[in-house]
């Protein structure tokens, strides 16, 4: 697990945990530690995230939609992070580049082209925004 700042990418970040100090033995991290983490690279007080768990999710999350559609997603319901002041939007990802995702085109956020696509935005990498959190898979309506 490498827990990162979503505004720098460092790791060097600290959250709330429960330890027992008989012992500085960790136990759990408490609800929502990393919603409210803090950055010794940057000095912000970003919400923080492990990448790969938000792979993992998105796997997991796919598969169900998988469990019981015949076909692939269109879109994918998730949350970000913009990078430059900490804000979280709730967005739609594109997951195909045709007809019907063009007529959608004012509601979709952005365009993958596959679900590698998907999972590598939970990396710190080029964009402005990093991807936190996905909800669902879903398909357009007709």
């Amino acid at each position: 697990m490498s827990v990162i700042c979503t505004r720098c990418g460092s790791t060097n970040v600290a959250c709330e945990a429960i330890v027992n100090p008989n012992g500085n033995v960790f136990k759990r991290y408490t609800d929502e530690s990393f919603l409210y983490g803090q950055c010794e690279n940057c000095g912000a007080y970003p919400e923080l995230i492990d990448p790969n768990e938000v792979k993992m999710d998105i796997d997991r999350l796919y598969q169900e939609f998988k469990s019981y559609s015949d076909t692939e997603p269109d879109y994918a319901n998730c949350r970000i992070v913009y990078k430059d002041d900490g804000n979280d939007l709730n967005v739609k990802f594109s997951l195909r580049a045709d007809d019907k995702a063009a007529a959608m085109d004012e509601s979709i956020f952005y365009h993958c082209d596959s679900i590698s696509d998907l999972k590598s935005l939970a990396e710190y990498v080029g964009e402005d925004f990093i991807l936190v959190e996905c909800f669902r898979f879903d398909k357009w309506t007709d």
